[in-house]
């Protein structure tokens, strides 16, 4: 029902537009008036209609922009010469908030748009709420963040989680005074279960049904047994024979199927380590990327063991990963490369 009536007006106000703005003679003659019973989540919106002699219909039209998008039913102005008081209640409404409404009216002769005007909505806006990170992770436990912006008004606040994004649990939260400087707020969650991702989001409520939802977000706990993923590198060039030597490493750590590489590779971190003659001659520690890649450079601007009569210097190459919350430390198999 809602449907066709939203498409009836669409239709309706499309032959008014098509017609347009109170330009025929015997077309309706329209006037957007004002505003009564203003309430957090309702008014009534007021206006006048002038069939001029013509059987008109006429809609009340209402949004947060100039675009509106919520109308009232169609509703008959009769077909007489003189004006009609016409109103409607709009409900639904969000608190605190400028909307935009309008008047439409259209007979057989043409159609009339009345002009835009705007009310503002009682009482404070609603909450404003934003999902934050999920932080002390383990394999049995997480806390949730957020921020919430009370918006003048006492907020209560608590998040909602679970193993899809129709949540199911919620935590108690707590109660952020009157104000309009964001708080951070957070939750602890007990008792989950290893290795499964969770979805979650923070909700904010002035009162019990004014309700703000934070975005939702994901964590996934930690497995109860860490696999060991597999791991590939490689340096090249191999046997580079000018100075300086720059070398490039480039590698990836490959977690199991049953953990994704967005979590699985979640602040790790691996070290490039060059050894000549059982001397560490180089060495960096690399941030892996989201992807479970990473890339180092390495430059030496001479030959190891540079000044004796050997024209070239056999280096291994050892990287290592130390491992995270999801995944056991692994290394990589040793290289070796040859300079000069």
């Amino acid at each position: 029902m809602q449907r066709k009536l939203k498409v009836l007006t669409a239709v309706l106000i499309a032959s008014a537009i098509a017609a347009g703005a109170a330009t025929a003679a015997s077309s309706p003659s329209v006037v957007t008036g004002s505003v009564s019973s203003v309430g957090q989540q309702s008014v009534v919106l007021h206006g006048t209609v002038n069939p001029n002699g013509a059987a008109t219909t006429y809609v009340f039209q209402w949004g947060l922009t100039t675009g509106y998008g919520a109308a009232g039913a169609p509703r008959s102005a009769g077909a007489g010469t003189r004006s009609v008081a016409v109103r409607v209640t709009a409900g639904g409404l969000i608190p605190g908030t400028v909307y935009h409404y309008r008047l439409v009216a259209f007979s057989k002769f043409g159609g009339t748009i009345g002009s835009d005007r705007t009310f503002k909505t009682a009482g404070p806006p609603p909450p404003g709420v934003a999902t934050g990170p999920a932080t002390q992770l383990g394999s049995t436990f997480a806390t949730v963040t957020g921020v919430v912006n009370a918006n003048r008004a006492t907020t209560s606040w608590a998040f909602q989680y679970g193993p899809t994004t129709s949540y199911g649990a919620q935590t108690f939260g707590g109660v952020v005074p009157g104000g309009t400087a964001p708080v951070e707020v957070s939750s602890p969650l007990q008792q989950l279960e290893p290795g499964v991702i969770f979805h979650y989001r923070l909700i904010a409520l002035h009162g019990t049904n004014i309700v703000s939802y934070g975005n939702d977000a994901t964590f996934m706990t930690f497995p109860a047994v860490r696999p060991l993923p597999a791991m590939q590198a490689r340096t090249r060039p191999r046997h580079p024979r000018r100075k300086p030597f720059v070398l490039t490493t480039t590698g990836s750590v490959r977690p199991p199927a049953s953990i994704p590489p967005g979590f699985a590779c979640r602040g790790g971190q691996v070290t490039v380590r060059f050894v000549f003659r059982g001397r560490e001659i180089a060495s960096q520690l690399v941030a892996i990327q989201p992807n479970c890649t990473f890339a180092a450079q390495t430059v030496f601007p001479v030959r190891p063991g540079h000044g004796r009569h050997r024209p070239s210097a056999h280096v291994r190459v050892f990287i290592h990963f130390f491992g995270n919350g999801y995944l056991a430390p692994a290394s990589a198999r040793p290289e070796r490369i040859v300079l000069g």
